[in-house]
């Protein structure tokens, strides 16, 4: 491997996250909020809203997905990274400091947004222990049962799953990335499209049943983001430019074959995001943008607190017959300060701590070994 490709830098990363959290945020408070308000109203306990017969913007695409699906593919190009030059016990630790923290700091407003709906609307305040504990664990919050009271929080269990899986095939198949992937590819496919527990019988049909019951709506996802980590491979030199594009290509195949939508225009808006990627990586100064490296900075405070927050300041807004564009401002705008603080006092403290962590499992090098004996 050449030097020059040894310190491939993956700046265009940033921009590509920050036009996934935009997409995110934009779909939520322009589409979702007023196409979905008994959802909405459902989550924050309030009756839907009503008027507003104009408001939000019709899109022939989900935005949403549009974002998720760049979320995704930036995971997968950057987790190899991560993971082969920290080891996998080092990874883990990293990861739960960089991820658990600030999501609890994003669920407490959530949470403080879900009890000034119920006051406004002078309901019971109904959110339960297990509703909480479930979410505070994320990863398992389907198996620890209780309701879903943040709508966006789907997508971490994804990225924990795949963190946890990958790392631990990353460590039985000593160390090798590609390998591990193809370690996973059959559990992926076996889980999401492989037969069901009828056949088997005691304690191994209960456990096939409920692996496939709550893991097949989350690694659906990981050929999504293996993709990303070919175009990983592509660009520090590790895979040549046919061999990425096969892989690239099945792997996209196979995210279709086991996700089995019903939806084309979900399809196509998962595709936009893809685009987006692939140019990304083809032409990555057209993502270097200050700005939106600037959002991508505090892009998952952003994540974690928005919505709730968001959709309870529209509704209380609302009351007062604003324009509809005024409320998506506001609520956007609100968020963004709250992603702020989240920042600075949560997530970039407690990556430091995680960082430190980290470093503290580090082998000795060798010659410290020799040095010692």
């Amino acid at each position: 491997m050449s030097s020059s490709k040894q310190h491939v830098r993956f700046d265009f990363a940033d921009g590509l996250r920050g036009m996934a959290i935009l997409c995110v945020i934009l779909f939520h408070f322009t589409q979702t909020f007023w196409q979905h308000r008994a959802r909405i109203g459902d989550i924050l306990n309030m009756d839907p809203l009503e008027g507003y017969a104009e408001a939000s913007f019709v899109l022939p695409f989900n935005l949403g997905a549009v974002g998720v699906g760049l979320f995704l593919l930036i995971s997968g190009l950057l987790i190899p990274l991560s993971l082969t030059r920290m080891g996998g016990l080092r990874f883990a630790v990293s990861r739960v400091f960089r991820i658990y923290p600030t999501y609890w700091a994003g669920l407490a407003v959530t949470l403080l947004a879900l009890w000034i709906a119920a006051w406004l609307a002078d309901n019971d305040f109904d959110i339960t222990r297990r509703d909480v504990i479930g979410h505070v664990s994320i990863a398992f919050q389907d198996m620890l049962g209780g309701r879903n009271i943040d709508p966006v929080m789907w997508t971490l269990k994804v990225e924990l799953w795949f963190y946890a899986l990958l790392g631990s095939a990353f460590a039985l198949t000593g160390k090798r990335i590609k390998w591990a992937i193809w370690l996973l590819l059959p559990l992926v496919a076996m889980l999401c499209r492989g037969p069901n527990a009828q056949g088997l019988h005691g304690q191994l049909a209960h456990f096939w049943a409920y692996d496939q019951y709550f893991l097949s709506s989350v690694v659906c996802y990981f050929p999504l983001m293996f993709a990303g980590c070919w175009c990983y491979f592509y660009l520090t030199g590790q895979a040549g430019a046919v061999e990425t594009v096969l892989h690239f290509v099945g792997l996209l195949a196979m995210f279709v074959w086991v996700t089995n939508w019903p939806s084309l225009e979900l399809y196509g808006s998962y595709a936009i995001g893809i685009s987006l990627f692939v140019l990304g990586v083809l032409r990555p100064a057209l993502w270097s943008s200050p700005w939106l490296a600037r959002v991508a900075a505090i892009s998952y405070a952003w994540y974690v607190c928005h919505s709730n927050a968001g959709y309870v300041l529209m509704e209380v807004l609302a009351m007062y017959n604003l324009p509809w564009w005024l409320l998506v401002a506001a609520a956007t705008v609100l968020t963004w300060y709250l992603a702020l603080a989240i920042n600075r006092w949560v997530e970039l403290p407690t990556q430091k701590l995680g960082k430190r962590a980290a470093d503290a499992l580090k082998e000795k090098p060798a010659t410290d070994n020799l040095a010692r004996q």
